[in-house]
């Protein structure tokens, strides 16, 4: 996803003498054989983080990074723009309480790390719990919460130094205390609490051995039940492989499991890894404090249901006796089965010109998110004899369903727009309200928009998202930044903030290509690039880069691409496939070498989207995805810029340092390839304290005033 957004400052110290090359990277003689092909792998080495010499190559690079990124004025003093303070509240970092009560989780002023916030029903918010470093100095950030439903308690996932692999503890919101854990190997956001507020299920990993392999980390999950104030370590199995009767979950499947208090019932799912789609269990809600529950399949992972992308969604809902699903054939709809006797399952919603995107449960019907084009509309489906009804909301375009509670009529939503800040809906029946969670500043500038479908390499029509500062002489092409996801189904959805504020104001256009892969077109599109046919992505994103050329936007030497995560497998390779198409490139934290994935911990789970390397046929596709081995010596490469976190668990850090080297070795252009480290950080550049944040978002757009906009020293000079 794009990191433009941000973007907010410049401002690092003066230099003088500024290196002319990137520090030196030894090579190795690796070579892997993978199903009979020879492949060789010269940075290996890189991998083995905990090797001094990797990272004193590390810190040597990213010095090198801020020599030739640091911007001066000509008197030495640094150039700074003053910070934002807008909060988007997303919705995995909302919940609403009982008394017209919230929480969220948000960084202001000057909070280090994200922290929560408590707003009452007046609408004040004021802080209700900020992790502190550790003595040792390790950076403790809150991962995800989940409130009980007393509105007292709150479950809090913290993690060190980015790490992914959290402590769960309890707190207390009217005391501000601590009262629970550390429960450690608490990893996946799946807490569901008892209505007596004492008790929670959460999905815990297995405990390591000493000498077990990264790859095997996520292997053997369990859910468990924890009572407030007993040692975790007594807490029961509820949910998972080693329940016989739950047989069917794979070692390496994700289980969970969700409490329907209403209904009185327990739902355990699984899945495997990152797929959507699930297996489905259901179990009476007293039966989890039996040493054997009681499972009933309802439906195994091939059923075709799955958990929805969509931002607030839940993969289960429960009204009236039945249980609304998603599935994912086609573009998606919303069935539904009796629970009093299982049999087949109802249609409750099917358009073949809308994607559903998700569906969100309150106490007055079921709120679905679908999805037309590049616009979307919201349903309410009320069990019974009212039946399915549109929602009119007073603007145009999309939207988040930030959260709904079936306790609670209505939903919260945002509106989603390129060209304004997003506001907050409060929806009840037929009513929409604005709602104020946090101050919104003005804007201070205008935009334009434009949404247009351009034909990739074999036809299929892209949507093609293109935003630029109002007034624009269409005679002058500007510079662009162009990026795109394209994996897991996600909807690269409208967004403006401060973060993209500096974006415009230099005077750069943005663009998003919607390349197939992500769920801008519902679960058909997502299909159309994965595993044989992900190459299609990228070839979206090159149809997008020549378009915006062709109909002059931008220029090839005024185009930057981005992407970030799965997104650096979309622009890593769109850079190596087409490296005269762009001035600069921006991969952070990218997924860049899949072809060594499974070597770590996240690997297996992400099978499901791209293949595994144990299978000769998706080897072969997996290694047309690998941006690392497509680098090839004697080509003139643009400038590129990596941004990864030391502590990174999804895409390790040795992604980006092998491909760095590899660039910096093999490209011709006498453009440098540059990397900012956050060694306290993990995936995503806002995992680190607030201080590397910024240090972070100051290269970035450092990186993109010296490619767009000229606006930079030359290697070998001095300082001015």
């Amino acid at each position: 996803m794009s990191l433009a957004l941000t973007l907010l400052f410049v401002g690092v110290a003066a230099t003088t003498n500024i290196p002319a090359t990137a520090p030196p990277t030894p090579t190795g003689s690796v070579v892997d054989i993978v199903h009979g092909r020879a492949i060789a792998d010269p940075y290996r080495w890189l991998e083995q983080l905990d090797d001094p010499a990797v990272e004193s190559w590390a810190r040597a690079q990213s010095a090198y990074t801020r020599a030739i990124l640091r911007p001066t004025t000509a008197s030495g003093a640094v150039a700074v723009l003053p910070l934002a303070r807008e909060v988007t509240i997303e919705a995995s970092r909302f919940r609403r309480l009982p008394a017209g009560k919230a929480v969220f989780l948000a960084r202001m002023a000057d909070d280090p790390v994200d922290a929560l916030y408590m707003r009452d029903a007046k609408g004040t918010v004021a802080l209700a719990f900020a992790p502190a470093p550790t003595p040792d100095g390790k950076v403790r950030t809150i991962a995800f919460f989940e409130p009980a439903p007393n509105g007292r308690h709150v479950a809090l996932a913290i993690g060190e130094n980015g790490s992914e692999n959290n402590a769960l503890h309890v707190l207390d919101l009217e005391t501000g205390q601590l009262i629970d854990g550390p429960i450690p190997g608490v990893r996946f956001k799946a807490i569901s609490w008892w209505p007596d507020s004492r008790r929670f299920v959460y999905p815990r990993l297995k405990d390591s051995d000493p000498g077990q392999a990264d790859a095997a980390l996520y292997a053997g999950q369990q859910v468990y039940a924890h009572v407030i104030g007993t040692d975790w370590r007594t807490d029961p199995v509820v949910f998972g492989r080693a329940m016989p009767t739950s047989a069917d979950i794979g070692e390496g499947d994700f289980p969970v499991v969700d409490i329907d208090a209403g209904a009185g019932l327990a739902f355990g799912r699984y899945s495997a890894g990152v797929a959507q789609e699930f297996g489905l269990y259901v179990a009476p809600l007293e039966s989890l404090g039996q040493p054997q529950v009681p499972w009933r399949r309802l439906f195994g992972a091939d059923a075709g249901y799955g958990a929805p992308r969509a931002t607030g969604s839940a993969p289960v809902a429960v009204s009236h006796g039945r249980i609304y699903l998603t599935h994912l054939a086609g573009k998606g709809a919303i069935h539904s089965i009796d629970l009093a006797s299982p049999g087949q399952p109802v249609v409750q919603f099917a358009d073949p010109d809308s994607a559903v995107l998700g569906l969100v449960p309150a106490a007055d019907g079921l709120y679905l998110q679908v999805q037309e084009g590049m616009h979307q509309r919201l349903l309410r489906l009320v069990p019974g004899d009212h039946g399915l009804s549109t929602v009119r909301l007073p603007f145009d375009g999309q939207f988040d369903l930030v959260v709904g509670d079936v306790r609670i009529d209505g939903v919260l939503l945002r509106d989603r727009r390129w060209t304004a800040r997003s506001r907050y809906w409060a929806v009840r029946d037929s009513m929409v309200l604005e709602v104020a969670i946090v101050p919104v500043p003005p804007d201070g500038i205008e935009l334009t928009a434009e949404e247009v479908d351009i034909p990739s390499a074999d036809g299929m029509r892209v949507p093609l998202s293109i935003v630029y500062q109002r007034g624009w002489n269409r005679a002058q092409p500007l510079p662009f930044l162009l990026t795109g996801y394209a994996a897991y189904g996600i909807n690269m959805r409208p967004v403006f903030n401060d973060n993209l504020l500096p974006i415009y104001r230099d005077g750069i256009g943005y663009a998003v290509c919607h390349a197939r892969g992500g769920g801008e077109l519902g679960e058909q599109w997502h299909r159309a690039a994965m595993k044989v046919t992900k190459h299609l992505s990228w070839e979206d994103f090159i149809a997008c880069a020549q378009w915006l050329v062709a109909n002059e936007y931008t220029r090839t030497d005024r185009l930057v691409a981005e992407g970030a995560s799965a997104g650096g497998m979309l622009v890593g390779r769109a850079m190596t496939e087409r490296p005269d198409l762009f001035a600069g490139v921006h991969l952070a934290f990218g997924g860049l070498n899949p072809m060594r994935a499974e070597s770590h911990a996240n690997g297996a789970p992400n099978i499901a989207e791209f293949g595994s390397i144990n299978h000769p046929d998706e080897a072969r596709w997996i290694y047309d995805m690998d941006t690392y081995h497509h680098v090839q010596q004697g080509v003139a490469y643009p400038a590129v810029l990596f941004t990864h976190g030391w502590n990174d668990a999804r895409t390790p850090f040795w992604m980006s340092a092998k491909t760095a080297a590899r660039l910096q070795a093999a490209s011709t252009s006498g453009k440098p390839v540059l990397m900012n480290i956050d060694f306290k950080g993990g995936h995503q550049i806002t995992s680190g304290t607030q201080s590397s944040v910024l240090d972070t978002k100051a290269v970035i757009r450092a990186f993109f005033r010296r490619v767009l906009l000229g606006t930079h020293q030359k290697a070998g000079a001095q300082g001015q």
